[in-house]
């Protein structure tokens, strides 16, 4: 065997100007990782200064109070690429302030070569000389083909000209800039990154970054601090997370307005709701397992460690605005200032909470369920890691983010089960705050078939019932028209989700048996149920003509869409009516709603189960149960959802208002649907606890939490 000859691999001298074009997106970022190399240096303050008055003295300069270099510094790091000391040591802390450095890669200071052509280095390490080293980037690249050729000389300054006396840091002033103008919207952009660089909630060890453009100072004039304004936010919320203990303070501000009052509400080692898991384009994903928590555990947290911040709320109607006294100054600083920033030791992962940055999703949710939810413009919000404990969370070699993993995933979505938390806090108080802005009267407003007999009952005291009864059968035939329409969309609608989740998953059973080599016999059984559950679907998607049906048909169709779910989430569910154990009768109405209808109950009933037996840790499995009774002398039945979970927090009337939820990732339709369906066939939809229900039926005492029921008249 012969044996090759060994060749060194050679960088050319053109990989630093590849180096700093593709390495730093652009130059607010470049600037960004030379404030990061003062953080590092345990600078207390980066001072950033833009000339650009004058063609020829335009300049970037940024000034750190850190602890400067010495000369073995300069030689050994800075003049050396890719230093790998804080890969090997990620564990390694800084003298003084004891903080974990940010950068990794040992590239930041190629950033300056993407601002412009000359740079000049000063530093100055306590007990050392002041350094200088000016380097001409194009007359260093062409000193030689390779890197190797490459050289820059150092000089030491006998009597210091930037850091006298004791004081130590490092300057890096920067000219020949490439670019050539500086318009205003470029300075603003930069000044928002720089203020925002440190937390406006939490700043470390004073860390401050100050920003100057000399001559140019009109262009920011109108320009906010970050924590400015702060006071005027209309909902405040400070939470924290360490394992799976939740704690949060929430603060309602409203404008000083008729009825509606302040208030104040916290809560200490409470449980998170996990929103469900959405991939990036906002579609839902299938659980993974039929044990996957509902709400936060230590394991959601591996990798990302303690997570805690503020979320500051404004509403963004001219109403609420003009009422700070500031409305103008107000918005424009919301415009700048608004998103989900993310912190770490206190200093920003950008390009979280940028303009047109809504890495949560947040303005998705708002087009499929606009009313409540929280926008990326209405929310000045702070996001923050720990360094040390976030080690699963990595930043892009370009500084734009993090990795999109695991482990980020799971951040994004614990983050965005925090936002919809504070949603649900937030909803009466902002429903007071649109019914003082509507004119909305305290009473509640009647039912259409009671408002439309009270007009009619109104026309006929005054003697006008002739002239306007024809207008008022319009108006009452429209409505119910529209009313059925809107019915038969929105159950389809709301029942499309459901098709597809369970002939996906019963497809992929059928390709799990394959797989495994299942006995023809069991597999001929899971294709009829699939067959079956097709079959069960069809009356959901078209419109049923109006029919008498027995209510164990209703039951039997539900169930046959909801089974397989219940068995995969390993909830029990019994109807008693199917195995004549319990009254069955007829109703009268459009079968597909029904079944639509009494889902959208099983749905809720095996949730919130599921929800207090991980809450309170129970041995004894979720339960539902779809009880049914007839009485004969009223010729009235009903069919009911009777669940053991944790019964209702707040009234029929809330619990019924469209989007009006407190279930995580719901969108408040199902029992406002149902409500719906039942005045339409002349029945009624009531909510009860399972106690209250025991007056009218004899139900197992494991059934202890809500009891929903669908209220039937007799069938003609």
């Amino acid at each position: 065997m012969t044996t090759g000859t060994q060749y060194p691999i050679r960088a050319r001298s053109h990989l630093l100007q590849l180096l700093g074009d593709e390495l730093i997106g652009d130059d607010r970022l470049a600037i960004f990782e030379l404030v990061k190399n003062g953080y590092d240096a345990d600078a207390n303050e980066v001072e950033i200064t833009i000339n650009l008055s004058g063609r020829h003295r335009k300049s970037i300069v940024v000034q750190d109070s850190g602890c400067g270099m010495t000369l073995k510094d300069i030689t050994d790091k800075w003049l050396e690429l890719a230093t790998d000391s804080r890969r090997k040591d990620r564990t390694a802390r800084t003298k003084h302030f004891r903080r974990h450095p940010l950068g990794e890669k040992g590239v930041g200071r190629i950033a300056s070569f993407k601002l412009g052509r000359y740079v000049t280095l000063t530093t100055r390490a306590e007990g050392h000389p002041e350094y200088e080293v000016s380097i001409d980037w194009e007359h260093l690249l062409g000193q030689g083909a390779y890197l190797e050729n490459l050289s820059v000389q150092v000089k030491e300054i006998a009597d210091a000209q930037v850091f006298r006396g004791r004081t130590s840091g490092t300057r890096i002033a920067i000219s020949g800039l490439r670019r050539e103008h500086w318009t205003r919207g470029d300075l603003r952009k930069l000044y928002r990154l720089v203020t925002s660089l440190a937390s406006p909630f939490k700043t470390p060890d004073q860390f401050v970054v100050k920003f100057n453009a000399p001559g140019r100072e009109g262009d920011l004039k109108d320009l906010i601090a970050p924590n400015d304004f702060l006071d005027l936010a209309v909902w405040k919320f400070e939470f924290n997370i360490e394992g799976s203990a939740f704690s949060w303070r929430y603060a309602f501000n409203p404008p000083h307005w008729k009825n509606v009052k302040p208030r104040k509400s916290e809560k200490q080692n409470d449980r998170l709701f996990l929103t469900p898991s959405v991939d990036p384009d906002g579609g839902r994903r299938r659980r993974a397992s039929p044990d996957e928590k509902l709400m936060l555990s230590k394991d959601d947290l591996e990798g990302i460690g303690p997570v805690e911040g503020r979320i500051y709320a404004y509403y963004r109607r001219s109403e609420v605005l003009n009422a700070t006294g500031s409305s103008s100054q107000v918005k424009s600083w919301l415009d700048d200032q608004t998103g989900v920033r993310v912190y770490r030791d206190g200093v920003r992962v950008f390009n979280y909470g940028e303009r047109n940055d809504d890495w949560l999703g947040l303005n998705a949710r708002r087009i499929n369920t606009p009313a409540g939810k929280l926008g990326t413009g209405s929310v000045v919000s702070a996001i923050h890691l720990d360094l040390d404990q976030s080690d699963g969370l990595r930043e892009k070699t370009n500084r734009e983010g993090f990795d999109q993993n695991e482990t980020f995933e799971r951040l994004r979505r614990v983050v965005l089960s925090i936002f919809e938390h504070l949603e649900r806090l937030h909803a009466d108080d902002r429903k007071a705050l649109d019914d003082v802005i509507k004119g909305t009267d305290a009473e509640q407003p009647q039912r259409f078939v009671e408002a439309i007999e009270h007009l009619r009952d109104g026309l006929k005291s005054k003697k006008l019932d002739h002239s306007f009864a024809k207008d008022v059968d319009t108006i009452e035939r429209e409505f119910v028209q529209l009313r059925d329409v809107m019915a038969n969309a929105g159950m389809a609608g709301l029942n499309l989700a459901v098709i597809f989740h369970e002939v996906e998953r019963g497809v992929e059973s059928l390709a799990t048996a394959l797989d495994r080599g299942i006995d023809p016999d069991r597999l001929r059984e899971q294709i009829e149920h699939l067959y079956q559950l097709l079959q069960g679907f069809a009356p959901l998607l078209r419109k049923n003509t109006p029919k008498s049906m027995f209510a164990s048909a209703v039951v039997r169709a539900a169930l046959m869409t909801r089974e397989p779910r219940f068995k995969h989430h390993k909830v029990t569910l019994s109807a008693p009516i199917l195995q004549k154990e319990q009254p069955d009768f007829k109703i009268h109405g459009a079968a597909n709603l029904f079944s639509g209808a009494l889902g959208n109950l099983l749905d809720n009933a095996q949730f919130w189960a599921r929800y207090r037996r991980e809450r309170d840790e129970r041995s004894i499995p979720a339960s539902v149960l779809v009880a049914s009774d007839w009485d004969a002398k009223s010729n009235s039945g009903f069919i009911a959802v009777i669940d053991n979970g944790p019964g209702f927090s707040m009234s029929s009337e809330q619990a019924t208002e469209a989007f009006h939820t407190t279930r995580p990732g719901g969108m408040g339709l199902g029992l406002y649907f149902a409500k719906h369906v039942m005045e339409q066939c002349g029945g009624e939809l009531t909510i009860h606890s399972a106690d209250e229900l025991r007056d009218e039926i004899r139900i197992p005492k494991a059934f202890d939490g809500a009891a929903v029921v669908l209220r039937f008249r007799e069938s003609k």
